[in-house]
């Protein structure tokens, strides 16, 4: 995926799929690998997510509050990045 597509806002089925490969790397993770490494870095990509919905303390624009909240969701779309990690 390219830098350009990673700073556009992600549709409704581009977040779902997304979304679900991370829950699904998550339990990959946590159950059948026991990779603790990387479900603390899938973690740490959670929070950055949330967090970029508050940071800046309201002195953000929209579109600036917006493209924090792009980056940090596009850092979730990991495709297999955890799937054969040790």
């Amino acid at each position: 995926m390219t830098d350009e597509v990673k700073l556009r806002t992600p549709t409704q089925k581009e977040k779902v799929a997304v979304y679900e490969n991370l829950l699904h790397n998550i339990q990959m993770n946590a159950e059948v690998n026991m990779n603790e490494a990387a479900i603390k870095e899938l973690i740490r990509r959670v929070c950055a997510w949330s967090y970029a919905h508050r940071s800046g303390n309201g002195e953000l624009t929209e579109k600036q509050q917006q493209e924090r909240i792009d980056h940090a969701f596009w850092k979730f779309d990991i495709r297999n990045e955890f799937k054969h990690a040790k």
